[in-house]
């Protein structure tokens, strides 16, 4: 049930699995929050536009998925699954290589 939407250069960030609907406190699946990041501006072909996308998409991820207290451990594990799963989801709808490698880097630091 995840849901990813992509118009010119546009990428929906949303955390529509139920499972993460549930961690971020949401009842039904049309309140799950979304993000939508644009990417029009930015050059895939290029290392640093990657970089630029998904920093913007970990960044909304971020913010759908919600916050956590800091002495929370098992909030904060579902807060980093629900941004690992919504940022593998935008990645994959974008399906751009080089976005692709960028966020694989990123993961392995």
């Amino acid at each position: 049930m995840n849901t990813q939407v992509k118009n010119a250069k546009n990428v929906l960030v949303v955390v529509a699995a139920m499972s993460a609907a549930v961690l971020v406190g949401v009842a039904h699946a049309a309140d799950v929050p979304a993000r939508v990041v644009t990417y029009k501006d930015l050059n895939l072909s290029s290392e640093a536009g990657a970089k630029a996308l998904y920093e913007r998409i970990h960044g909304a991820a971020n913010q759908v998925c919600g916050s956590s207290e800091v002495r929370d451990l098992p909030g904060i594990r579902a807060h980093e699954a629900c941004v690992e799963k919504a940022v593998s989801d935008a990645v994959a709808a974008v399906n751009n290589q080089r976005l692709t490698q960028t966020v694989a880097m990123a993961q392995v630091r």
